[in-house]
């Protein structure tokens, strides 16, 4: 996660699904659109922080990672969704990564708190 766009990755054993939302509207989109449907800074973060939350409902346990501290607003803003409580919400530190790289570091992080029998 980070200003510009979240990956919600969610953990499969046998494979790994990946949804991408976009933060914002470019700068050049804004004067396409009608005067009223533009919004200020906060609204839009409001309304990225929405989209995001909508489909980690269904999970208890959810790891938000970046390189900026965007995904420490983000931590703030579904801990005051009571839709979050008793949910166990983590966050990371992590470089921006290539897609691969976040599925390694998704697996990684959930097969430590589950750990397979041998």
């Amino acid at each position: 996660m980070d200003e510009e766009s979240a990956h919600l990755i969610e953990y499969r054993k046998l494979r790994v699904e990946t949804i991408i939302i976009r933060a914002k509207i470019k700068e050049k989109e804004k004067f396409l659109q009608p005067k009223e449907e533009l919004t200020d800074d906060s609204n839009q973060q409001e309304h990225f922080f929405k989209k995001i939350s909508e489909p980690l409902k269904v999970f208890d346990l959810i790891l938000i990672f970046g390189p900026d501290d965007k995904k420490l607003e983000f931590q703030k803003y579904l801990k005051m969704d009571s839709t979050f409580n008793g949910k166990e919400i983590t966050t990371q530190t992590a470089d921006k990564m290539t897609d691969n790289h976040k599925h390694r570091f998704v697996n990684k992080f959930f097969k430590t708190l589950s750990p397979q029998k041998t």
